[in-house]
């Protein structure tokens, strides 16, 4: 995949139906990016609909998550105002809508392969009921907002891991460190990290973009994405 500078700079050029700068130029990496945001939100609906599977090239790592023990009341800022039980919760980007929140694709531990259930927020003290609730960790979400109910076992756990397909890659931020360090918050940036956006979607996303924002024909848009597919890996941004 490329970094968001990189796919700024390719659809530029197809802007420019493959010429180098021109003075008059005024088509801004800006422009672009959100153009880029927006189409590929809608693409990503499309081409997961009817149950297909997710491609791995489209899901973000959300890093190290780390868990805030509250009153599952939630109401930090209202004194006196409590449930009287204890629950914990995390924040995770904006997921892209898809039917029954197929977009969140793990919650769990920070092994990256032991998953937590979900749960509704309606049904959950239902779920807490049952026989093996007690050795279960699960968590239900509202919003953005994950709210965690660890098992005996995981009690203790101060920190976990997600993955999912975010509307807003830009957006994401993680914790990174090294062994014997303090972790450090590291947040995307468009020159380095790779967007998530396969080849497929990309065709989708350049399509729109040409002919909806630029008022490219059919046609034309087909004779350079041709020339196109073969450069994208490649390509650099300018300097």
């Amino acid at each position: 995949m490329a970094t968001l500078d990189q796919w700024a700079y390719n659809f530029k050029n197809l802007a420019r139906a493959g010429q180098a700068n021109s003075d008059d130029d005024s088509l801004g990496d800006r422009q672009i990016k959100f153009w880029i945001q927006g189409y590929r939100a809608v693409g990503i609906e499309q081409i997961t609909d009817f149950g297909k599977n997710i491609h791995p090239q489209l899901l973000s790592d959300f890093g190290i998550l780390e868990l805030t023990e509250i009153d599952e009341a939630d109401t930090a800022a209202c004194q006196g105002i409590e449930w009287g039980c204890t629950i914990k919760k995390t924040t995770i980007p904006k997921i892209v809508s898809l039917p029954d929140n197929r977009g969140l694709v793990f919650i769990g531990k920070i092994d990256k392969k032991t998953n937590f259930d979900r749960d509704k927020p309606d049904t959950a003290e239902f779920s807490s009921s049952t026989r093996f609730a007690h050795v279960i960790s699960r968590y239900f979400i509202v919003g953005t907002t994950v709210y965690v109910m660890l098992s005996e076992k995981d009690k203790d756990i101060k920190y976990i891991n997600g993955r999912g397909v975010v509307e807003d890659p830009t957006q994401l931020k993680w914790l990174e460190g090294v062994a014997g360090e303090e972790c450090t918050e590291i947040c995307f940036d468009d020159a380095v990290h790779e967007y998530p956006m396969p080849m497929n979607l990309y065709e989708f996303v350049a399509t729109k973009i040409m002919t909806k924002e630029l008022g490219m024909t059919l046609q034309t848009v087909e004779s350079l994405l041709n020339n196109a597919r073969n450069e994208i890996q490649t390509v650099q941004p300018q300097e």
